[in-house]
């Protein structure tokens, strides 16, 4: 691949499988020689995590700052990584390539090829890039411009490469929401649609703790943790006037890309975010209009299901090692379906009751 003088600015042209590896590693390169001065930096201090991020522009970082999850005062992390956030409005740093037009993509051999040659990466056809290296543990996010995410970015920006630097420890983002009481807390995992983040929503209003509603890091050591990843819980105005919410007094700003709102779960309750908690138990919510709420058990198939889409299409980049942790977390948690009512109260009274009961003296 051509190379200029200076920072490693490349020709950028049009990428295939072929050449995926190489673009790659070039960019990462590139990356860690880019100059510093100029950018702006942010050291996000976040449960398990030391997330050093550079960006060409001020936007990005500060919809970062008031998304990503800071850990507790005192805490120390078991892990670092760097990334480095560029645009081609930056001095010398080359447009992202497209991908070949006559070349077929397909996510599950470009993610193999990629993992061949030791590195991570994911491609939106704005065009971006992200490229993670982990051995390094150093990436790079290639943007069109300063602020060309890819829209589904805004409420939970970096889940990439927080997913990357995660699983070189052996631990996993998972697309799930995380509830519980005192001692005992559950992952929610469920298909868009399933009523998870308003369950979540249910629960953090009316007495419950949770640490996220669409991603958490879970943790499977001699004990099953989740910690939150992010602070920002995402609703539509129907979920938010279903939670008792007045999305007609303002504040909430304007919906996402979904027609949703994001909003700091952190400031609507406080005492009711957790950073971690310890997982017992899988739920699996289903609307179903119910009188009450019922909870009922389900085989560790069902719950592996559930949980599958955090290891192929949500989280890219090592699908083998995702389904094996995910197997073993549904052979190792009991899993539950919750069939739901529509009272929020009374569905988070259900959950709590049933955690109680179930988990409440566990160690």
């Amino acid at each position: 691949m051509a190379q200029a003088a200076g920072v490693g600015v490349t020709d950028a042209p049009a990428a295939c499988l072929d050449t995926i590896v190489d673009y790659a590693r070039d960019r990462i390169a590139a990356a860690g020689r880019y100059p510093r001065e100029g950018l702006h930096h942010r050291l996000f201090r976040m449960p398990e995590l030391d997330l050093d991020v550079w960006f060409g522009g001020r936007e990005l970082a500060e919809l970062c700052e008031s998304r990503l999850m800071p850990r507790a005062a005192g805490e120390t992390a078991r892990a670092r990584a760097e990334v480095m956030v560029l645009d081609p409005t930056l001095p010398g740093w080359a447009p992202p390539a497209h991908w070949r037009e006559d070349a077929w993509f397909s996510s599950r051999d470009f993610d193999r090829r990629l993992a061949a040659g030791g590195v991570r990466g994911f491609y939106h056809d704005a065009p971006s890039w992200q490229f993670f290296d982990p051995e390094s543990a150093t990436g790079v996010f290639c943007l069109p411009d300063p602020t060309g995410i890819p829209p589904w970015e805004t409420g939970s920006p970096l889940r990439l490469f927080l997913h990357w630097a995660h699983a070189r420890n052996g631990r996993r983002l998972t697309h799930a929401a995380a509830v519980g009481v005192e001692g005992a807390g559950a992952l929610l995992a469920g298909a868009s649609g399933s009523g998870k983040s308003g369950t979540a929503l249910a629960c953090l209003l009316h007495g419950l703790r949770c640490a996220g509603d669409d991603y958490v890091v879970v943790e499977a050591g001699e004990d099953v943790i989740a910690h939150a990843a992010f602070r920002i819980f995402k609703q539509d105005a129907g979920g938010l006037q279903r939670a008792g919410l007045d999305v007609t007094k303002g504040g909430w700003g304007v919906t996402n890309w979904h027609g949703k709102y994001e909003f700091d779960a952190m400031k609507l309750s406080p005492s009711g975010f957790a950073r971690r908690m310890p997982v017992r138990a899988i739920l699996m919510p289903r609307i179903a209009h119910l009188p009450r709420t019922r909870i009922e058990p389900v085989d560790p198939t069902a719950a592996a299901l559930a949980l599958a889409p955090s290891a192929v299409f949500q989280l890219p980049g090592d699908a083998d090692e995702g389904f094996r942790f995910f197997s073993g977390l549904a052979r190792r948690l009991p899993a539950y379906r919750v069939l739901l009512s529509e009272n929020p109260a009374e569905i988070a009274e259900t959950i709590g009751v049933h955690l109680t009961k179930e988990f409440g003296d566990a160690g």
